[in-house]
């Protein structure tokens, strides 16, 4: 079986990465609904949120640390939708377990709503160039270093 979440973590394929520990990634969606979708995985491939385990708390903790990086970093996000597909019908698109951070704005609906029905184009045009990508994950990792919100 070929994952590109594996290949991700292994090396063998390129990302925008935010943040990593030893047991979890955090990377930019090469096809972001909006400018700093995030992405935390975990680095062992587990195909749903049943196969992370008891690991499961820690996934979240970490998408809340990125989660807070994200309001700090610059880029446009008064909030965030945090999301799990959880299997193919639930519109799971890579077998691995991932938490989804969408950085959204006041009054952006009918901007993401377009950018949702225009996702599988996307897909086949090609997403934001990986130097734009890793210009984001700058502003967020500076956003991990960053005093807490007041």
């Amino acid at each position: 079986m070929s994952c590109v979440f594996c290949a991700i973590v292994a090396g063998r394929a390129p990302a925008s990465i935010v943040w990593e520990d030893d047991r979890f990634v955090a990377l930019l969606d090469i096809y972001p609904v909006t400018p700093g979708h995030t992405l935390v995985i975990p680095r062992r491939h587990a195909p749903l949120l049943a196969d992370v385990g008891a690991e499961v708390g820690t996934l979240f903790e970490r998408a809340a640390r990125v989660a807070e990086a994200l309001r700090r970093s610059g880029l446009p996000c008064d909030d965030l939708n945090v999301v799990l597909n959880d299997g193919r019908a639930a519109n799971q698109s890579v077998p691995h377990a991932h938490v989804h951070l969408v950085p959204r704005v006041r009054g952006d609906f009918g901007r993401l709503a377009r950018k949702l029905l225009q996702r599988p184009v996307q897909r086949l045009l090609g997403g934001p160039a990986r130097a734009e990508l890793d210009r984001q994950a700058g502003l967020i990792r500076a956003g991990l270093s960053s005093p807490p919100r007041t």
